[in-house]
């Protein structure tokens, strides 16, 4: 299965295990249920959720955001050697923080094939280095008054993470689900026969009479474990070879063909659209412009301010 259904798996089972607990700790019956207001328009090109408005920009980029904003504070105060070390911030982002599942398609098989997102940042030690710095006076009441005068000129940056995470594992426990979903489901058998059809290899372990054996029963089994041992999958490090990318493209291209993507989306869709009381009573007071400005300003920073790698 592909890295991001790999996750939705793996983390599934505490997702669902929290919602079930804070519904019996208030009491509410497990059917009772919080209507999302004023859901997005849909976009399945984005793969944009209901719960996407309540996710603001993870600790890893709005830490690092926050820093590049201080920096230039701290050197018109006539401060030195407190630059931001360079840091690959998405591989960061991909190997520290929890992500909303989103579904396998085309644009992950051309970009990778079936390897699961970059998570090595080489910036990660001189980072470290850096957080870590104990600075002393006067630095250290320098960087206490940036940092509040970055607060005071986007306030938007002092966010609380817990609504993400909330908003996260109920998003991935709708994922799975819509996995099962009988209208999903119904697509897989096209699906099969479409990959089948499709002929990527006349020889070798996936060659076309092999996978009419060794095909999942849906997409969301793939790749096999013996398509990620042999293409070194789960191993970001590892290199992406061409006969991945055939397969993983072919494999795309089928799921969409197929329907499967359509289905798989409006099944999540749906699920989103309501949550247990309990954490729709939480949800009830984001202020989703308030997050929306945070990713907006985070973004545009480490846009323009990630310094060039040393």
């Amino acid at each position: 299965m592909s890295s991001r259904e790999q996750l939705a798996k793996r983390i599934t089972a505490v997702a669902v295990g929290v919602v079930v607990a804070g519904v019996i700790a208030v009491g509410i019956p497990a059917n009772a249920a919080y209507t999302l207001p004023d859901p997005p328009e849909q976009d399945r090109t984005e793969w944009l959720m209901p719960l996407d408005a309540y996710i603001g920009p993870s600790t890893t980029r709005l830490t690092y955001a926050e820093e590049l904003l201080i920096e230039p504070c701290l050197q018109a105060a006539g401060f030195e050697g407190v630059e931001v070390p360079w840091r690959d911030v998405d591989a960061a982002t991909n190997a520290l923080e929890a992500q909303p599942v989103r579904a396998f398609d085309l644009t992950d098989a051309r970009a990778r094939g079936y390897h699961v997102a970059p998570t090595d940042d080489p910036g990660a030690t001189a980072w470290r280095t850096y957080s870590t710095t104990v600075f002393a006076d006067p630095v250290f009441d320098a960087r206490m008054r940036c940092g509040d005068q970055v607060l005071t000129e986007h306030p938007e940056l002092a966010q609380d993470d817990l609504t993400s995470s909330i908003a996260i594992r109920l998003g991935d426990a709708a994922f799975s689900e819509a996995r099962r979903d009988d209208r999903v489901l119904d697509t897989a058998d096209e699906w099969r026969s479409c990959l089948i059809d499709a002929d990527v290899f006349d020889v070798g372990p996936f060659a076309t009479e092999a996978l009419a054996e060794t095909l999942p029963r849906s997409p969301a089994g793939m790749p096999t474990i013996d398509m990620a041992a042999e293409f070194g999958s789960d191993d970001p490090s590892s290199p992406i070879s061409s006969d991945e990318i055939r397969l993983a493209t072919a494999d795309a291209a089928c799921r969409e063909s197929s329907g499967y993507l359509e289905a798989l989306y409006q099944a999540e869709w749906q699920r989103q659209l309501t949550v247990p009381h309990d954490y729709g009573e939480v949800l009830a007071q984001v202020d989703v412009e308030g997050i929306a400005a945070a990713t907006r300003t985070v973004e545009r920073v480490l846009e323009t301010r990630t310094p060039a790698r040393r």
